[in-house]
C-alpha cells in the first residue's frame, strides 16, 4: 500500500505546513534566533520583555521570524503561555497563577509534588524577565487561574 500523500507531495505527518496543529496552538509561529519559546504574534508582551532584557545585557536582539509551528517545536521551543493560554503540553496540566517576587503571574502547573515536611509544592511554567521559567514553588506561591 503507497503512503498517501499531501497536496506538497510529502508523505501526511512529515509535511511542516500540512501537520495537524495541537490544540490551543497555531500553524505558524514567530520565533527569535535567542529565543527559547514561540510566540503568536510580535506583540507578546514576554517576547518584548525578552528583547528588553537583551539590550540591558548587551545581547544582540534578534528579528522575530514566522515560522511553520513543526519546525519551532522541532528546534526545541516551547510555547509562551502568555501566547497560548489555553495549549495543555500533558492533559493534567493546568492553568494557575505563580507567585514571583510578590507579584502574580499567569503561569502553568504541570505537575505537584508532597516534600517530606508534608506540604505541597509544584512543579510550574510561567515567564519572569522576558524568559519562560520551569520551577518548583511552594504551594502558598500558587493559586488557581
Amino acid at each position: 500500500m503507497a503512503d498517501e500523500r499531501c497536496v506538497h507531495e510529502l508523505v501526511v505527518g512529515q509535511c511542516t505546513d500540512c501537520a495537524p496543529v495541537p490544540r490551543g496552538l497555531s500553524a505558524r509561529v514567530y520565533v527569535t534566533g535567542g529565543g527559547s519559546v514561540f510566540h503568536r504574534s510580535t506583540a507578546c508582551e514576554g517576547l518584548l520583555d525578552g528583547q528588553r532584557k537583551a539590550r540591558r545585557f548587551g545581547k544582540e536582539n534578534h528579528t522575530p521570524e514566522n515560522i511553520a509551528l513543526p519546525v519551532a517545536m522541532e528546534s526545541g521551543k516551547g510555547a509562551c503561555i502568555l501566547c497560548f493560554p489555553d495549549y495543555r503540553p500533558s492533559p493534567t496540566a493546568k492553568r494557575c497563577e505563580v507567585l514571583v517576587d510578590g507579584v502574580w503571574v499567569p503561569g502553568l502547573l504541570t505537575q505537584w509534588r508532597r516534600g517530606a515536611d508534608r506540604r505541597w509544592s509544584g512543579v510550574v511554567w510561567y515567564v519572569a524577565n522576558g524568559e519562560q521559567v520551569t520551577a518548583t514553588k511552594d504551594q502558598d506561591e500558587l493559586r488557581p487561574a
